[in-house]
């Protein structure tokens, strides 16, 4: 039964893949945004029924609104949003939201459907709303249509204005939490009811967005953990941390702010226990090892906007590697920077340098060459790390008798948080 499982859930990766394999690359690529607000809560099963018969009927609505639940999100979501009230299928088996949505056609016909005359007359949630449908056209955005093999995605602008209250309504934020699909992004007011959230909004679409123009599919199993969700600085597993990097990578490019949120994120990796589901531990990153530093997704982001920073033409060569790697779908960052590596071997050197830097020198050789391959510049750069380290182990007598104290690695800071096709 689990491999005929297996078998089926293969099966349908290899659909989607080919449904959506139509061109690696758009020539263009355009968001078809919806707004939609919540008309009602509906209970669609009874969450204390009484009695054989009343147990039975729960048990068969359970089924029923399962599958209605499973084509909304995978179906109707993704490819026909439509207009209209339309059901919204909550994580809990029984509620689910009657919600009034329509497609927008402009920044006037978006603030008349929120109910304002102009921006001053939003909250602080719509108005965050309005970011992300005005970042979208920005030319951060535009820059990277380049790099999308979709022709249109789908944008939902989720208002929960009066449902925001969370002792009343405790599932609203866990059922419009931001997420991409691939062909659908979705976007909530709930989660930004602050001042200035709008900054925050704008940087969580282009996340969104650098989801929907990848392809890599996270493990089946447990790909965040035993909680299903993920930190930054969370040791997850490398196809993940990779998927998760690349976003925070991409909104990198456009704050520094969070250039600086990432690379402090890096100072503490958070553990979820194996046993007990949203436990955590705190670690220091010298008590991992470098393969283990590499399923955190930060030090990915990290690692790669420092090659698109730190590298002559940094920027282009890594969205190239990347553009080019997205046909394998079971990828990796060692993936993309193998091909950085092969494609500009001049480059190894600096590449091997941010790797090393990022991991504390904790790769073998051996793992290193998994990164950044076996060629002469590779085999160069492997020379130049062993007789620098080699070094560094007689510095500390020579730093005795100068009266200097010999340091630790210094990781090079600048300053300027499951379906595997659905990502967060």
């Amino acid at each position: 039964m689990k491999k005929f499982k297996n078998y089926l859930l293969l099966m349908f990766v290899f659909v989607v893949f080919c449904a959506q394999s139509s061109s690696v690359l758009a020539k263009e690529v355009e968001f078809d945004f919806y707004y939609q607000c919540i008309e009602e809560v509906v209970q669609i099963n009874d969450p204390e029924p009484e009695g054989w018969w009343g147990h039975t009927k729960s048990f068969l609505k359970s089924g029923l609104n399962l599958a209605k639940k499973t084509w909304e999100k995978g179906i109707t979501r993704n490819f026909a949003p439509g207009e209209g009230t339309k059901r919204w299928y909550s994580d809990n088996k029984n509620i689910a939201y009657d919600v009034k949505r329509v497609k927008v056609t402009s920044e006037e016909h978006l603030l008349q459907l929120m109910g304002a005359s102009s921006e001053a007359d939003l909250s602080d949630g719509q108005k965050a709303l309005l970011a992300v449908y005005r970042h979208s056209r920005s030319e951060d955005v535009k820059d990277r249509m380049k790099y999308n093999y979709r022709s249109k995605i789908n944008v939902i602008l989720s208002d929960t204005a009066g449902f925001d209250d969370p002792a009343k309504y405790p599932d609203i934020k866990d059922d419009f939490w931001p997420y991409s699909s691939g062909s659908t992004i979705q976007m909530s007011s709930n989660r930004y009811n602050y001042p200035g959230s709008d900054v925050s909004a704008a940087s969580t679409f282009v996340h969104e967005f650098a989801h929907s123009y990848d392809r890599t599919i996270k493990e089946f199993r447990d790909p965040y953990g035993k909680d299903g969700s993920h930190f930054a600085n969370e040791l997850t597993k490398p196809r993940s941390a990779f998927v998760e990097g690349w976003a925070e990578f991409n909104q990198m490019l456009d704050s520094e702010s969070k250039i600086r949120e990432m690379h402090n994120n890096c100072k503490l990796i958070r553990i979820e226990s194996k046993t007990k589901a949203g436990e955590y531990t705190n670690v220091d990153p010298q008590e991992l090892t470098g393969t283990d530093l590499l399923k955190v997704e930060c030090i990915n982001a990290v690692i790669m906007h420092r090659m698109a920073t730190e590298i002559d033409n940094g920027r282009d060569k890594v969205f190239k590697a990347f553009v080019d790697t997205r046909l394998l779908l079971f990828r990796d960052l060692k993936t993309m920077t193998k091909k950085f590596a092969k494609d500009n071997p001049a480059d190894i050197a600096i590449l091997g340098k941010i790797i090393d830097e990022q991991t504390l020198g904790k790769l073998s050789d051996d793992e290193m060459s998994k990164y950044i391959g076996s060629s002469a510049e590779a085999k160069a750069f492997l020379e130049e790390r062993a007789a620098a380290k080699n070094a560094a182990i007689e510095a500390p007598a020579v730093s005795q008798v100068e009266g200097t104290v010999g340091q630790p690695l210094d990781i090079k800071v600048k300053t300027e948080t499951s379906n595997p096709f659905s990502v967060r």
